[in-house]
Formats: structure tokens, sequence, C-alpha cells
């Protein structure tokens, strides 16, 4: 009969329809037990920032070394996704140029002496103990050039303490470069010694003891005479005092008198 409406199709043996399905249930990573009052919170993920990527990074080299940077560790710190991170980056070479740059920032210091002698001896003892803090720095600051601008604030410091000598450019050059170069020698020399003592579980006089013991055995059987004077710990004013030498002879070369060096 014409204008007679079609029956409605039937569903029967086609299934739940899909507006008629129950929702499938999230699979549970781990099984759980108890309470959700009485579980641990679950981890949450944290805000990314590149702030906040550079402090985890700076935190995780200061406790692991610089070998333990990588994407995916930094990531997992963060409890983020590994490409999440590239966001803010294009490698791990960019992370940790970011990592140094943010570590000269505490070797600027507030206020500068006006003697250039006391200026650089203030300099170079506040890099020592930056680097002490954070006992990757030095490596990864000879593996790449610090091009930030805290390492351009950090050496515009510098060109300040002596901007009075009247110094050529190729001299206050070649001056904050041996400043630089010993400092940055002598306290990879002592991180080297603290990172032994650290994986042999001895203490600094135990360190001291075994190579003075090794050194003097040497300098006794006549192949090393001299070497037994090496074996005793530098004193505490090594530091001050060899920076001092190379200050003072820099100052002669110049026919400037070294009187007001620093102790």
């Amino acid at each position: 009969m014409v204008g007679r409406m079609s029956p409605k199709p039937s569903t029967a043996g086609l299934g739940e329809q899909p507006a008629d399905r129950p929702k499938a249930r999230r699979a549970e990573s781990a099984p759980v037990s108890g309470s959700v009052w009485t579980r641990p919170p679950r981890p949450t993920r944290r805000r990314l920032s590149l702030e906040t990527i550079v402090r985890t990074a700076i935190d995780l080299a200061d406790a692991h070394g610089l070998d333990a940077i990588t994407i995916r560790r930094v990531a997992a710190e963060l409890n983020a996704r590994p490409m999440s991170l590239y966001s803010f980056m294009d490698r791990k070479d960019d992370l940790i140029e970011l990592m140094v740059d943010e570590i000269l920032g505490e070797m600027v210091l507030d206020e500068l002496p006006q003697d250039w002698l006391a200026a650089l001896h203030a300099i170079a003892a506040q890099t020592r103990a930056v680097g002490h803090r954070h006992p990757w720095l030095v490596a990864a600051i000879m593996q790449r050039p610090a091009l930030g601008p805290n390492a351009v604030r950090h050496a515009d410091q510098s060109m300040t303490a002596i901007a009075g000598l009247g110094l050529e450019r190729e001299q206050a050059r070649t001056l904050l470069i041996a400043v630089d170069a010993f400092t940055m020698g002598f306290g990879g020399l002592e991180l080297a010694g603290r990172s032994m003592r650290q994986r042999d579980g001895l203490s600094e006089s135990e360190w001291a003891d075994s190579t003075g013991a090794y050194l003097d055995g040497l300098s006794r059987a006549g192949r090393t005479p001299h070497l037994a004077q090496l074996a005793e710990a530098p004193a505490d004013d090594a530091f001050a005092a060899s920076l001092n030498w190379l200050l003072s002879g820099f100052a002669a070369s110049l026919g400037t008198p070294a009187d007001r060096a620093h102790p």
C-alpha cells in the first residue's frame, strides 16, 4: 500500500549499538588496594617551563654527574614525556649550555672591590666556590664555549676589575685567560681528588696518608728523591697564594707595584 511506513530494521543479532554499549574501563597499570584516602597520591605532571627543566637538570647533575643528563632522564624527573622537552630545546647539548649559563650567574659578585688585585682574587675565589658546589661545571665548560648572558656578565665583571690599568685589548684578554685557566685548573685538580676519595670511601686524611706513603716509598727507593715533599697536603691558602704569584708577576711586567696584593 502506497504511503505505508517501512518497519524499523531489527537489531537482533547485531549486538549492542554504540550508544547502548558501556564505556570501556581504563586499564590499570598496577593493582591497587585499600581506600583512595589511604593510598599515596598519584604523581601528577608538573607544568613545564624552561626554568623548571634547567633547574631539574642542574639538581640531577649535582647529584649524579654530567653523564646522568639525558632528555629522557630529565623528563622522568619531571614526570613528563621526553618529547615534551623538545618544545623548549632541540638537543641535549642545548640543555647543557643552558645549565652552564644558569650556574655562571652564581659567579657574578654583588659588589666588586675597587683594587684590581683584590677584585680578581674575589672573582677567582667565587668561581672556585661555585665549581665546588657544582662539580660537573668545569668539565662542561671545557667541552663547549660559554656564550650565554650570564657568561657575558661574568666576563664583563672581570673586565671591569682591570679597567683602571689602561691595558691594551690583547693584554687584558691574556691576563683574564690566565686567571681563568689557573682557577679552572686548580679547581679541576681539587675536584678530581675529591671524586677519587668519594669513589673509594676515603676521608681526606686517609687519602693523604695513602698517597703520602706511596710517594715516600718512591723517594726512598732513590728513583724520585725530591718527590716526598709533594706528599703533604697543600696548605689551605694554596689557591690564594698561587694566584697571588701569578698576578704579582703580571703586575711586575707592567712596572706596577703589587704591594696591595691579596695576602
